[in-house]
């Protein structure tokens, strides 16, 4: 993932995995619900202990016999964890005892002692001394020392198993460039449920990092990975997929709605994923559009599945069409055709990618913007504010991504939003600035 050591989290479902790694980092990173089986995918976020920086991975629990697909994707994911991790913390609950399953993950797990940092944590004991002790009394069966008797609700014991774990795992000697990564543009990918979002993001960071499966929903949890590519480092977010918001809903799924719509609402640039073997665009997609808008976040579009889309030779033109028919404030968003399935149109996403970090960060220089607002006030003068003259006296464009201009006049409440419309179409003759909402902010003159 990055240069910095990291810490996988492995154990049964239930055991408080997510809630350790909120613990450690200090706020609440991972859905935590009673519900077994909430974490599916390999779930990362950065710490800090005692001066030393590293990546904390959830991993989704374990069940050794069961061979269901979906708990067999989750074993690879664990399986994908164990091999970057540089040190491991086996964890199982106090509260219910040693369980034969807890035995199987502990000789499962016995193949990386050699290589790894290995931590084993009972957790859930909250209560006193002598009773953690009762629980822990029949973990010591299993042979291994020293036992971390933690609660990660509480955080008892939760330092002195840090305490240990960082002294034993290496730690980068650049630490600036770590400091750079944190500056990486979010790159967020979005969509209602199965139009292969999980796919499109495994296949641009060329491994199967989360879970796909043809069961909406399989995507709990917002799923974040730097991935270098022809030099370059991307900051790519998979998101659980948007419901109708009539759909009844579990706790759970509302979790993972409001971290969806957080990650929109905080991400440089969103990838609005939809379904093209389905063809049309749903009222669904058209509120996510509507969340990217709202977040001013750069976006480009995605039409999936084009391996199974329509063979008819005016389906992309209709489509195209269609798209921006019903999208008219994304008029900006590139839009592409891609199959996360086969691979197609998906580094010429990268490219895409590129093409609008790159408009959101260029300038329009100052004496060309004083031209345009020059030529824009003498073709059209903004209407008059409450029967007075309104006097526009400059325009400047502040640091971006985003790109924003503001303008200084003698009653910023009076600048009609038509009248910026008006302004913008002079701004975008100028530069395109393809990818990326432009937006005018008005304040008083000097």
């Amino acid at each position: 993932m990055d240069s910095l050591p990291t810490i996988a989290i492995i154990g049964r479902p239930n055991v408080g995995k997510s809630s350790l790694l909120n613990r450690i980092v200090g706020y609440r990173h991972a859905i935590v619900d009673p519900t077994p089986g909430v974490t599916r995918d390999r779930n990362y976020a950065e710490s800090i202990w005692n001066g030393k920086r590293f990546n904390i991975v959830d991993t989704g629990g374990l069940e050794p016999d069961d061979t269901k697909p979906l708990m067999l994707s989750i074993k690879k994911q664990v399986e994908f964890a164990l091999k970057e991790a540089d040190a491991i913390i086996f964890l199982c609950d106090g509260k219910a005892g040693l369980v034969p399953d807890d035995k199987q993950i502990l000789n499962f797990l016995r193949r990386y002692w050699s290589s790894h940092a290995m931590f084993f944590a009972v957790n859930k004991l909250d209560n006193t001394k002598i009773s953690d002790e009762i629980h822990l009394a029949e973990f010591y069966e299993l042979g291994i020392d020293p036992i971390y008797p933690i609660s990660a609700v509480h955080g008892h014991g939760v330092a002195d198993l840090l305490d240990d774990i960082v002294r034993q795992i290496p730690q980068p000697a650049d630490d600036q460039e770590e400091n750079d990564d944190k500056k990486l543009e979010r790159i967020a990918i979005v969509g209602k449920p199965n139009v292969g979002k999980s796919m499109l993001f495994n296949k641009l960071i060329g491994q199967d990092r989360s879970i796909v499966d043809n069961v909406e929903g399989t995507t709990r949890d917002t799923i974040l990975y730097k991935h270098e590519y022809k030099g370059k480092t991307y900051n790519f977010i998979d998101t659980a997929g948007l419901r109708r918001p009539d759909r009844e809903k579990d706790d759970v799924e509302q979790y993972s709605v409001f971290r969806t719509l957080g990650a929109i609402k905080n991400t440089d640039l969103a990838i609005l994923v939809m379904d093209a073997s389905k063809g049309g665009i749903t009222h669904q997609d058209k509120r996510i559009a509507g969340r990217i808008i709202d977040s001013g976040a750069g976006c480009i579009i995605v039409w999936n599945k084009w391996d199974t889309a329509s063979r008819d030779e005016h389906f992309w033109a209709n489509l195209l069409k269609e798209t921006r028919d019903e999208f008219p404030l994304l008029a900006f968003a590139p839009v592409i055709s891609a199959s996360a399935k086969t691979g197609l149109h998906v580094e010429k996403l990268f490219s895409l990618i590129d093409q609008v970090q790159a408009s959101g960060k260029r300038r329009i220089a100052p004496e060309i913007l004083k031209n345009i607002l020059f030529d824009a006030l003498t073709i059209q003068p903004p209407p008059p504010f409450k029967g007075k003259e309104l006097r526009i006296k400059s325009i400047e464009q502040l640091d971006g991504p985003p790109v924003v201009f503001r303008v200084r006049c003698s009653e910023p409440k009076g600048l009609h939003f038509s009248y910026q419309r008006y302004l913008l179409n002079h701004i975008r003759q100028e530069e395109k600035f393809e990818g990326w909402p432009v937006k005018i902010l008005a304040g008083h003159g000097k």
